[in-house]
């Protein structure tokens, strides 16, 4: 099994969704439905071969994941894309996709 695309999403229809989405295309997927759930899901021996990161959620929002993700050694070389209804949030230096996502976009994204 390869490393999972790890989806930070609180939004459950829209995490549904991208997960299925994913999978059908050949992906293995974890999800979390916020930064915290994504933070317990990290394992440094194993990072994930991408995360996709909502900015708005409850509890520990996109950009502190950013961060958390950015300063952890084990971490910084995994490519992160912004998934956001407020693209404008984003800060500098991500891919963002705004919502709703356009699906060739994000597979060119992960597959690249």
């Amino acid at each position: 099994m390869s490393n999972p695309i790890l989806i930070v999403e609180d939004d459950e229809d829209v995490r549904a969704t991208l997960h299925s989405f994913l999978e059908r295309a050949g992906f293995d997927v974890a999800v979390a439905h916020d930064g915290a759930e994504a933070i317990e899901l990290l394992r440094p021996d194993e990072p994930p071969r991408a995360v996709l990161v909502d900015l708005l959620m409850p509890g520990i929002v996109g950009h502190e994941l950013l961060e958390f993700l950015r300063s952890e050694p084990a971490y910084a070389d995994v490519p992160v894309a912004i998934i956001s209804g407020s693209p404008q949030l984003a800060p500098a230096g991500y891919r963002v996709f705004a919502k709703p996502l356009q699906p060739a976009a994000l597979l060119a994204f992960l597959r690249a």
